[in-house]
């Protein structure tokens, strides 16, 4: 006599609930990493634009200056940063792309449902002068935080340092 070896279609049945309870309870938790994910992006392509801007004031001897852009050729003037940023030698030390002002670079990174504000030192542009430090167009001192925000409640704020230098941590309350 031969017996055949297999399952049931009682054993696929109970196979496949399992299977289904386990991907309704890992669906929640890979949602929330797909959003840390975008907000760990959004803050990595700031802070590399930072790092740029900075290293370009170093090379060209001459003020760079980071601002938020919706266009990518013209700095905003509501200091909202989530539609992307640009950088350009700012020959006219305004703090605003100029005529004469070449565009050095701009990021546009994928930030639909991405808040990114700054605090006031640093809400309508960051500028880094000859020795790679950050200075307001008024010459006083410039450091300040972007806030990086998703639809969770854990984002990352983006700190420039009295020196010019930024760093990254997690930020808790969004």
């Amino acid at each position: 006599m031969q017996t055949c070896k297999g399952i049931t279609a009682i054993e696929l049945m109970v196979a496949l609930g399992v299977l289904s309870i386990l991907a309704m309870l890992a669906a929640p938790s890979f949602g929330q990493m797909i959003e840390r994910q975008r907000v760990i992006g959004a803050t990595n392509s700031l802070l590399n634009a930072m790092h740029l801007a900075r290293s370009e004031a170093l090379k060209r001897n001459e003020r760079v200056t980071l601002c938020p852009s919706a266009d990518g050729t013209t700095c905003r003037t509501d200091g909202d940063w989530s539609e992307g940023w640009i950088w350009f030698a700012d020959r006219g030390n305004s703090g605003e792309r100029g005529e004469d002002d070449p565009l050095l670079g701009h990021a546009a990174p994928h930030l639909s449902d991405l808040h990114v504000t700054g605090n006031t030192p640093v809400q309508d542009y960051v500028s880094y002068v000859p020795r790679g430090t950050t200075q307001r167009v008024n010459g006083a001192l410039q450091m300040g935080s972007f806030r990086i925000c998703g639809g969770a409640t854990e984002g990352r704020r983006v700190i420039v340092s009295s020196l010019g230098r930024p760093r990254s941590e997690i930020f808790v309350s969004c």
